[in-house]
């Protein structure tokens, strides 16, 4: 499976490479989501979906397989149900019709269940893009865990295929590893 990330992941990379970004779409799919504007931070649950001209790459919730999956489709072709909704992204707009000019992308392995007997089998996953802009703007979108206690903000970030999807813009959060 890690040729299948590594093949993805070169797909991305070129079509960055020939292509400005044409538009960034979020999407939720429970009602309540985070958001902390003044920290540049929201955490969403549904996914990402970048649009460039002649194709779309998503960081999606795939409820058949239970994780966010990194394809090169649509939203709505990840998350084949009809109970998402897209939110207004006015704090990426800016983002839109910009040349990427860098893109990072993390892999981690997991053991994917395969079937009913439990059996499972190794497989690369995305949880990390990181993405710069011409305009110096940063976005960074990674699938997470984290800790959150009344009256306060998300903290102790872990990387986490089946947990929700944090995004920040012109500001890295630290993300941990843990297994």
């Amino acid at each position: 499976m890690k040729q299948y990330a590594n093949f993805t992941e070169k797909q991305f990379q070129a079509i960055i490479e020939s292509n400005d970004l044409l538009e960034i779409k979020l999407f939720q799919v429970n009602d309540d989501y985070f958001g902390f504007p003044k920290k540049k931070l929201w955490i969403i649950d549904g996914g990402i979906e970048l649009k460039f001209r002649n194709t779309t790459f998503s960081l999606a919730w795939n409820p058949d397989k239970a994780t966010f999956i990194f394809e090169n489709k649509r939203f709505d072709e990840i998350y084949n149900e009809n109970n998402f909704t897209e939110l207004n992204a006015d704090f990426i707009e800016n983002l839109n019709q910009k040349k990427i000019t860098n893109a990072e992308l993390k892999w981690l392995e997991y053991d994917i269940i395969l079937d009913y007997t439990m059996a499972t089998k190794k497989e690369s996953k995305l949880v990390e893009l990181k993405l710069e802009f011409e305009s110096n703007d940063s976005i960074q979108i990674a699938t997470v865990f984290y800790k959150l206690e009344e009256n306060s903000s998300p903290e102790n970030y872990s990387y986490d295929i089946s947990g929700e999807l944090l995004i920040a813009l012109n500001n890295e959060i630290e993300i941990n590893i843990v297994g």
